[in-house]
């Protein structure tokens, strides 16, 4: 088995790191020094309606980054903003909602009245996120979500991806591979965003083979704490004939687990592109189907946002695309000069990527 340093980043080294690479938005209640953009007219029917001459400002509001998802998610956002779409934007205003949907309710009444053009919301699914939202709608301003959903919102647009589909493809993947035995389902939390969509759609999937003994497990969407989910698991029943996993952290995780107890490792279904899942495999000769792309979110929600107040239509859902890829993708996707946090298939210059996982010599 080959093995690899793995020198972990700490959340403010995270911070700091995206701060050199210029990412305002990261950060709740960082400001713009620019002057304040003219005030949303109030629009029209349909897109038209919202159309409005650059440079844009925008307001985001936030749940925080939390993860390295959302780390790699804000980079390719900001990304969009300052070089993809150069000069339409004068940049924005953010607030994060450290995944409270009182604050995040709050953040929105606040920055729907900054004079922005658009509002911009990674939503808790909460009821008075979705009355904040329907407010500033009521008052013009248009709204596009992104990555979860938001119940009974006025939007113009949510920009998401398809997590009822990716639970369909990785059973139907470890079906193949797992005819009978226990299957362990570690979801993850925070069960925000698609990861509820995510798990019906699994518990569903799942549900049509008689020969499986399901048993589903909740963990903090980090490695340590998916080891400690699937060492209890393991306690509590025979080892398991195949994994379903709604990110590559807690899949790592759970093979830690597995190798701490001597076990084989089991067909491993629906990890990701993240680089210690990626070094994980690779030690471990792991056999598993990954899905990969999903933090270019970010880049199609501003693709998104540029369309809007262009006046240009937009679809009320609009898909990230993610690609699948196997054990026999890992070599071109591992980056082991890198910290365990990068993820492979994006859409970020070299140069931020390694301003903000390059591992420390």
């Amino acid at each position: 088995m080959r093995t690899a340093g793995n020198a972990e980043l700490s959340r403010r080294d995270f911070l700091v790191g995206l701060g050199a690479a210029g990412l305002c938005t990261l950060l709740g209640g960082c400001r713009s020094t620019e002057p304040p953009a003219t005030p949303v007219s109030t629009p029209t029917t349909g897109p038209q309606g919202y159309r409005q001459t650059p440079p844009w400002r925008i307001g985001r509001s936030a749940l925080g980054d939390l993860s390295s998802w959302w780390i790699m998610y804000s980079a390719h956002l900001e990304y969009a903003m300052k070089e993809l779409h150069q000069g339409r934007f004068w940049g924005g205003l953010a607030l994060s909602a450290n995944w409270d949907a009182d604050k995040q309710a709050l953040d929105i009444e606040q920055l729907a009245g900054q004079g922005i053009h658009l509002l911009l919301v990674e939503p808790m699914n909460s009821p008075y996120v979705a009355s904040a939202v329907n407010q500033a709608s009521d008052r013009g301003l248009p709204v596009v979500l992104a990555s979860g959903p938001l119940e009974g919102a006025k939007t113009v647009a949510w920009v998401t991806t398809d997590e009822e589909e990716r639970a369909r493809a990785s059973v139907a993947w470890l079906l193949e591979r797992v005819p009978g035995g226990r299957v362990v389902v570690i979801q993850s939390e925070p069960c925000q965003g698609s990861g509820p969509a995510w798990l019906k759609s699994a518990r569903s999937a799942l549900s049509k083979s008689t020969a499986l003994q399901v048993d589903y497990l909740t963990s903090f969407w980090t490695p340590a704490e998916a080891k400690r989910a699937m060492l209890v698991a393991l306690s509590n029943g025979p080892a398991p004939a195949g994994l379903v996993v709604n990110h590559g952290t807690v899949a790592q995780g759970a093979v830690e687990a597995l190798v701490e107890r001597g076990l084989a490792i089991p067909p491993v279904a629906g990890a990701d592109d993240n680089n210690g899942w990626l070094r994980t495999a690779r030690e471990h000769e792991v056999t598993f189907l990954g899905f990969g792309g999903s933090t270019k979110l970010g880049r199609k929600a501003i693709d998104v946002v540029s369309l809007v107040l262009s006046g240009e239509s937009v679809t009320p859902v609009v898909i990230q695309p993610q690609t699948t890829f196997d054990a026999g993708q890992v070599e071109q996707l591992y980056r082991p000069d890198l910290t365990d946090h990068y993820w492979a298939d994006h859409e970020l210059p070299e140069y931020w990527i390694q301003t903000m996982f390059a591992r420390q010599s």
